[in-house]
């Protein structure tokens, strides 16, 4: 303990010397302007141009300037601006992570793989289109027809489709982009169609008529799950049964049959029931309503009342292939999935334990369309599609229906419709797993990567997706399609408020990466389809959180603010202030590099093996602690506690690195005393060594300022550098750095600091900075 006070009192005393020797070099009459004159003189001796970095050809490594530029600048080191896509604050929270996953894995040494894939979204992109045709054209999906309509969706597809995958780049997510995939694609499109056949074979996809949740705005069936509990509508009644002579006379576009009472035709149901009920109350046809307790649903898609239909669709049976699916995470012996955080596996149980069968048919033009013929016997009575259920021939294609059909109703006479329906959105997503590593085919990808590690999403499409990708990998691929699940939170806003355009509290994240003036988020809002009501309290909310818009953060800084709200497992209540946080601590890495370059000067070289033995107290420390960090960060990677991760390696940069190490060396380099010229060796080896450690340490997290900063240490001598920090080799602990008694003797000398100036920090102001011997 005493040699370690004695080195402290050394350090301090050669820092007083040196700035006292300092102080004696400056001629006592030189006067303020010619300090400013010498400071001028030294800023136009520089060139601004070694400042700046050169143009880097596209694809190639980055080209550095000559100098280290004095500040951080987030738009420095990131990849060129792609065009303003539909990229959300929710898709920068998933790269984030997944990202993070992937970086921490490829260093640590495995075969990595991480397919940037996009789902063709079918009722949301054909609601997109169609309101844009209305928009644009006045005219409706009906007026262009389905083949010109579909021709419209892959024309808006291929013009803005891709723009998130191209934002994706702007985040850092190391995706393999050779292998970029479309839910809509011939590969995807030939493992859907071969996904149908097989389960059909099987007898698990049926056709069958039954009452469906009928959205009248969409004209489509929608999913018990797309379905939300509606809250008490004033401009309607419900909850009566009422008692009539009466027939059915709804269309499916929720409006009254002309055949059914001309008066009534083209009415929307709500008014038209009140209507209809007092006429037959005039015409003596009305009995009487009684009170009928319901709930009434809402499409979460159009917001629309949903309604029972009774209608012909294909479904799966999920019952089995549900049961495996529960197996594969509740198993007691031995689970092969594992739900992160746990406390989704109880909702994970009680989907799959309550599963009804899986209605996939969607009245859309815009997807799969069902790979279903069906044969129109000349003798047929009915002729209408569907009029008999067992005329319908599955196959892989028309020429294969034929071939069926043809077998099916030897020596008959028939005609083939392929069925005009689509397939729900969700079983292609389903398939993605497999389908991604080019399934059905036997491939080496499949080979190599299925079932695939970690599946990282957000909890709210457990079921949705999550499920179904478990339930048809396991039957079509043999396997569980991963061996993970992590569940990230739903972002809120810092109130906790969820995000809507009506608040104005949707946070884009290119705008937190690039900056954003107060204006520009009010045109944002004005450019939108809000009404002047909801523009105003948008505009308002707007004004509320960012009253001065919000500044520029960079990718790093949203990344790690958005990786480090995770302990939050159900929700993040997203502060804009956390980002501008993180923003701040980029510089102060960038400060520590260039204080480092300036320690390390040209000629430095690190050597090839650090002995912490004989070294310093301070470069012992540093290097035990270091060891800690590394081995808590892996840990808790490996744990999928992606916030203990990244407070690890902050807290070690922060409050040991910068606030400790550093400050306690400078001493060292202060003066050429022959006296320090070991411990300033030591001092070098120690700083080179942990700013190697600490940048690739930190690299999952934030790719773009580590890259660069790496990018500028010296590499050791005769040793053959990696291109890129992406390729370097994670960070292990190594034994001979621990040294418990370091640690625990720096925990007494920092105790007793924080003693002292708790005790001077109780003095009068005058007293505060007295010198006592």
């Amino acid at each position: 303990m005493r040699a370690r006070e004695k080195e402290l009192k050394k350090l301090k005393a050669a820092q007083k010397a040196e700035a006292a020797k300092l102080q004696a070099q400056q001629p006592s009459n030189s006067s303020k302007s010619e300090k400013k004159k010498n400071a001028r003189k030294e800023v136009e001796e520089e060139n601004p141009e070694d400042y700046n970095d050169p143009e880097t050809p596209l694809g190639e490594k980055k080209k550095l300037s000559r100098q280290m530029a004095k500040t951080y600048n987030p738009n420095a080191v990131l990849p060129p601006p792609n065009v303003t896509g539909a990229l959300h604050i929710g898709h920068a929270l998933t790269a984030a992570i997944q990202d993070t996953i992937i970086r921490w894995r490829r260093m640590s040494g495995y075969n990595t793989l991480w397919v940037p894939g996009m789902d063709h979204a079918g009722i949301a992109t054909q609601v997109v289109v169609e309101k844009k045709l209305m928009r644009e054209m006045k005219l409706t999906r009906h007026d262009v027809g389905r083949e010109g309509f579909v021709a419209e969706v892959w024309k808006w597809k291929n013009e803005y489709g891709g723009t998130i995958l191209k934002q994706l780049r702007r985040l850092g997510a190391s995706l393999d982009w050779s292998r970029e995939c479309f839910t809509m694609d011939e590969k995807r499109s030939v493992a859907v169609t071969e996904a149908f056949v097989r389960l059909h074979k099987e007898g698990l996809i049926y056709r069958d008529l039954r009452l469906v949740n009928w959205d009248c705005v969409l004209r489509t069936a929608i999913s018990d799950i797309e379905i939300t509990p509606a809250h008490d509508p004033n401009d309607f009644e419900v909850g009566k049964r009422h008692s009539l002579e009466f027939i059915n006379i709804f269309t499916d576009d929720g409006k009254i049959n002309s055949n059914g009472g001309p008066e009534f035709a083209g009415m929307q149901r709500f008014k038209a029931r009140v209507a209809v009920t007092e006429a037959l109350k005039d015409k003596g046809l009305y009995r009487g309503d009684k009170n009928n307790e319901m709930r009434l649903g809402i499409c979460s898609r159009s917001n629309d009342v949903v309604e029972p239909l009774i209608k012909p669709q294909w479904y799966v049976n999920c019952k089995s292939m549900a049961q495996q699916g529960l197996d594969a995470v509740i198993d007691d012996t031995s689970p092969t999935i594992e739900i992160i955080p746990k406390q989704y596996v109880a909702e994970w149980q009680r989907w799959l334990e309550n599963i009804r069968d899986w209605c996939i048919s969607r009245q859309l033009w815009w997807g799969h369309r069902i790979p279903a013929w069906y044969a129109v016997l000349e003798d047929n009575e009915l002729k209408e599609l569907g009029a008999y259920n067992k005329q319908w021939v599955v196959a892989r294609n028309e020429e294969e229906a034929q071939e069926e059909a043809s077998k099916m109703f030897a020596g008959k006479k028939f005609q083939l419709f392929q069925d005009p329906d689509v397939l729900d959105t969700w079983f292609s997503s389903g398939l993605f797993p497999l389908s991604v590593l080019g399934w059905p085919d036997d491939t080496e990808d499949l080979r190599a990567f299925y079932p695939t590690a970690v599946l990282e999403t957000g909890h709210d499409i457990l079921f949705f997706w999550v499920a179904r990708m478990v339930m048809l990998g396991m039957k079509l691929g043999g396997d569980v399609p991963f061996r993970k699940v992590y569940l990230h939170p739903m972002i809120r806003d810092a109130h906790g408020r969820k995000m809507s355009k009506s608040l104005g509290n949707v946070i884009d994240p290119l705008e937190v990466i690039k900056g954003v003036t107060l204006e520009n988020l009010h045109k944002r809002l004005e450019e939108g389809n809000l009404d002047p009501n909801e523009l105003k309290t948008a505009k308002e909310g707007q004004k509320k959180d960012f009253p001065k818009g919000i500044p520029e953060c960079g990718a790093d800084a949203l990344r790690f603010a958005l990786v480090s709200y995770t302990a939050q497992s159900d929700k993040i209540n997203l502060d804009i202030q956390r980002v501008v946080g993180y923003r701040q601590w980029c510089n102060k890495l960038w400060n520590a590099i260039r204080f480092a370059m300036s320690k390390l000067g040209d000629d430095y070289t690190p050597p090839m093996e650090i002995v912490p033995a004989a070294m310093p107290f301070s470069c012992k420390w540093i290097l035990a602690v270091l060891n800690k960090a590394i081995a808590k960060t892996v840990l808790s990677l490996d744990s999928y506690e992606f916030s203990d991760a990244s407070t690890t390696v902050y807290s070690w940069w922060q409050f040991q690195l910068c606030d400790v190490f550093i400050e306690v060396i400078k001493p060292y380099f202060s003066g050429n005393d022959p006296a320090f010229a070991s411990a300033r060796r030591c001092a070098q080896d120690t700083l080179w060594l942990c700013l190697d450690y600490g940048l690739r340490l930190l690299h999952p997290f934030m790719p773009f300022v580590t890259e660069e900063l790496w990018q500028r240490l010296p590499s050791k001598k005769d040793s053959v550098r990696k291109e890129s920090i992406v390729i370097s080799e994670y960070p292990s602990t190594v034994e001979c750095w621990t040294n418990d008694d370091v640690e625990s003797e720096m925990d007494m000398i920092e105790s007793v600091v924080k003693s002292l100036r708790s005790l001077r920090s109780q003095l009068a102001p005058n007293e505060r900075h007295e010198r006592y011997m």
